[in-house]
């Protein structure tokens, strides 16, 4: 849990409430799994077709329109929960009506200004529960409080609302679609109300548990475009923003300030190398720049390197075009400067593959690998300290998520 310590809390409080929920929500997850025990939770079902008679798998849309007075019962407990949480949710983050009025309402009023605050209605829930069987996304992936604060129109709430205020002619709307809906609900607001924060390095964090101890549901891992843009040198200043995911991942503060300060002094060093080569002053080589550069306003997809360039030009220096073949295979082939960026180099050599014909290419090709080797000599410290080096911290997007400048 993240507090604004300019405000009185009582953090004890806090936490029993958030444990006493998840408990709530961990109990009617239990009773749902052991549902499915007994209900085959599933979308798909299979049948022989008369014609070929050959086993085919048909939509099976019965299942999830499975009820039963048990379905309608842990559907509106579900629901009482979500009404209850929502409002604690409401009250602490900056609900203006009185606790205990009476006209506080969950969905128009508390997810609501969830919604305008944090965009809930985007955020996915994952089913993960081994025993359910799902193949369609519309039933394994769940956006649940999607417009959950319009009175009734998420498909759980109007459900809920029908079971509790007549029972006996709405029972069929308590199905397993709807219960697992609010499930979902239910397990998203818990997840916004406990305000985990989790701690990954980068190359660690795609196998953190997103379930957060949940048995049937689990979130979408964080969108990395932060640590990318970091990596890329990219001035991130404004507020992060997550899309499905309810959490952002980011580098910590100290970490982002290690990355951007390894990043801009490898540039330097990169710039000042390029600087001081010699080919700079040779004309044969600016004329290789400026066809390299028109290629690319022709097409953008055939980007300028320098040092790409810079070694394909060194390269066919020593390996000159008005050499004869022969004599430019074994410059090619002995030059140990040059011998591990040759294209499939143990073919050439057995197999004798090296012709007229390809030679050239191979030249280019065997410099552009020798730049790429020379680039990311420079962007080795900070590529490195980014990815293995690089803390990461997960946390709820609530809108006030930025790096510190």
């Amino acid at each position: 849990m993240i507090f604004d310590f300019s405000k009185s809390y009582d953090i004890t409080a806090h936490m029993d409430r958030a444990n006493l929920f998840w408990q709530v929500y961990l109990n009617l997850e239990n009773e749902v799994l052991d549902l499915s025990k007994h209900i085959f939770f599933t979308d798909t079902t299979t049948k022989i077709d008369n014609v070929t008679k050959l086993v085919k798998t048909v939509d099976c849309k019965h299942q999830l329109e499975t009820y039963s007075t048990h379905i309608a019962d842990l559907l509106v407990r579900t629901c009482v929960e979500i009404e209850a949480i929502s409002k604690e949710l409401y009250f602490d983050n900056g609900g203006t009506k009185t606790r205990g009025s009476n006209d506080i309402y969950f969905d128009t009023d508390c997810i609501a200004l969830l919604n305008q605050k944090w965009k809930i209605e985007n955020k996915v829930a994952i089913v993960v529960a081994s025993n359910f069987n799902f193949t369609k996304d519309e039933n394994k992936i769940l956006t649940p409080l999607k417009n959950a604060d319009k009175r009734s129109k998420a498909y759980w709430a109007k459900a809920y609302q029908a079971v509790k205020h007549d029972r006996y002619n709405s029972l069929h709307q308590g199905n397993v679609k709807a219960l697992l809906h609010a499930m979902g609900a239910l397990y998203l607001l818990n997840v916004y109300y406990k305000d985990m924060k989790l701690s990954s390095n980068y190359l660690e964090y795609r196998q953190l548990d997103m379930s957060l101890g949940a048995k049937i549901f689990a979130l979408k891992l964080p969108n990395e475009i932060n640590l990318i843009d970091a990596i890329n040198g990219v001035n991130v200043c404004e507020l992060l923003i997550s899309t499905d995911s309810p959490y952002i991942i980011k580098y910590t503060d100290s970490a982002y300030k290690q990355i951007i300060e390894t990043r801009e002094k490898g540039l330097e060093e990169k710039k000042a190398y390029w600087k001081a080569q010699p080919e700079l002053k040779e004309p044969l080589f600016l004329q290789q720049l400026l066809e390299a550069q028109q290629r690319e306003k022709n097409d953008p997809r055939q980007r300028v390197i320098h040092f790409w360039e810079l070694c394909k030009y060194r390269l066919n220096k020593k390996v000159p075009a008005n050499l004869p073949f022969e004599e430019r295979k074994r410059l090619f082939v002995q030059s140990s400067e040059w011998r591990g960026h040759i294209r499939q180099i143990n073919k050439h050599l057995e197999e004798n593959e090296l012709t007229e014909a390809n030679i050239q290419a191979e030249i280019d090709s065997a410099g552009v690998g020798m730049g790429m080797e020379l680039d990311q000599r420079f962007e080795h410290k900070w590529i490195r300290k980014a990815f293995n080096e690089g803390h990461c911290e997960i946390v709820l997007d609530k809108g006030n998520v930025q790096y510190k400048q």
